[in-house]
């Protein structure tokens, strides 16, 4: 299981970085031509890519699986690569879940610790939410299935009414487009990649076009009202920690790249189409290529009737027993491996064996290692049942094969 994870997340974080690179590159480009709204929109190629590393990559028409497994004495004598790897691979996972818990508990705090400095919301005949304090990072969006408007205790005597309106407005946009939820799969990435060194700046640039591109599509209701949205965002107080589960106002967001960008002219129908087009065909594109690098797996025949496929790379072999190499002993061994349906091993059963017990704890031990492409069932995965064949060489020049 531990080397399923640590495959998946090296899988995840090679797709993640491609997509987040191409992101980073083409956001200034593509915000001077099709506005901020398009560039906030490259962003889907992130979760595409990662999303598309989860797809099943197929399978391979040539089969991987011999006729049995021939183990000779020298792996005996030899050290076990496999168990080193599977050592280090737990220590990786060990250290990667511990870091992900700890982020996740930084974050927790820094949500926490923007709430508790609200007081005590009180609902108002509009819908918003008013403050007992004038708290940094206000006004904002707070929550994600459910997200609050929140406006500071001094709202209405820090912003004139056409700010007042221009303000809420922002954060309606906000909600209206989901960004509070974007803003919670952003936080968990950083849980979960908390070691990407490039994923802090990405996520950074990605709260800064999200700003942008509501900046635009306030304006662009209001193209008479930027000096006073200008206005409003220097009135505003702003807080240095983000908070994961919402929008509000940070002090990492350049204010003045924010102003500047009020002077852009509107964007045009056409140019919006060509916005979505872009963010659409980069999306699928990237995920296509995520999906497409991954390696393809190989069939197997199994007892039920149905064609599992077993990744070789995934088959570490057994071990010569020490006994049984000193002496020269072979014999052979019939497994039955019954596979889950998401293809770890579920059971070892030792249906033949001869000599009788010698090879049986080595054979069982190594394929509960094994990994499988699960059965499918009505286009489901399913459970199904795999008879493997190792023969165990006694020949003294013999050396380990594996497969063969």
């Amino acid at each position: 299981m531990a080397a399923e994870l640590i495959a998946a997340l090296l899988e995840a974080t090679l797709a993640g970085t491609g997509a987040m690179l191409l992101v980073l590159i083409l956001r200034r480009p593509v915000r001077v031509v099709l506005g901020a709204g398009a560039a906030y929109a490259l962003w889907l190629c992130v979760p595409a890519a990662l999303m598309a590393v989860l797809l099943p990559r197929g399978i391979d028409p040539s089969p991987a699986w011999p006729a049995s497994w021939r183990v000779g004495p020298a792996s005996a004598l030899l050290p076990n690569p496999q168990r080193d790897l599977q050592a280090w691979r737990d220590l990786a996972l060990l250290l990667w879940l511990g870091g992900a818990v700890a982020c996740a508990a930084i974050l927790a705090w820094q949500q926490y610790r923007f709430v508790r400095g609200l007081g005590k919301p009180v609902r108002r005949d509009d819908g918003l939410y008013q403050c007992t304090t004038a708290g940094a990072g206000l006004p904002a969006v707070a929550g994600t299935l459910r997200p609050r408007i929140l406006l500071p205790a001094d709202f209405a005597r820090r912003y004139t009414a056409q700010e007042q309106a221009l303000v809420i407005e922002h954060e309606r946009v906000h909600v209206r487009r989901g960004d509070p939820l974007a803003n919670a799969l952003a936080a968990a990435l950083r849980c979960l990649f908390w070691f990407h060194p490039l994923l802090p700046m990405a996520l950074r640039r990605f709260r800064l076009d999200q700003e942008l591109a509501c900046d635009a599509r306030v304006i662009a209701r209001n193209p008479q009202a930027r000096h006073a949205y200008g206005q409003a965002m220097l009135k505003t107080q702003f807080d240095e920690l983000p908070l994961p589960l919402g929008c509000h106002w940070q002090a990492r967001h350049p204010i003045k790249e924010r102003i500047d960008m009020l002077k852009h002219p509107v964007p045009t129908g056409l140019s919006r189409t060509l916005a979505a087009l872009l963010a659409v065909a980069l999306s699928a594109s990237t995920g296509y290529a995520a999906w497409a690098a991954q390696p393809a797996g190989s069939s197997l025949r199994s007892v039920p009737g149905s064609t599992p496929a077993v990744m070789a790379s995934k088959l570490p072999p057994p071990r010569y027993p020490v006994e049984a190499a000193q002496q020269y002993i072979g014999g052979k061994v019939m497994l039955l491996v019954t596979v889950d349906t998401d293809g770890s091993v579920a059971e070892v059963e030792v249906e033949q064996s001869s000599p009788a017990g010698v090879f049986d704890v080595p054979a069982v031990e190594a394929a509960r290692q094994w990994r499988f492409q699960p059965a499918t069932e009505n286009g489901r995965p399913a459970r199904s049942q795999v008879r493997v064949p190792i023969t165990f060489e006694a020949k003294p020049t013999e050396v380990d094969g594996g497969a063969g």
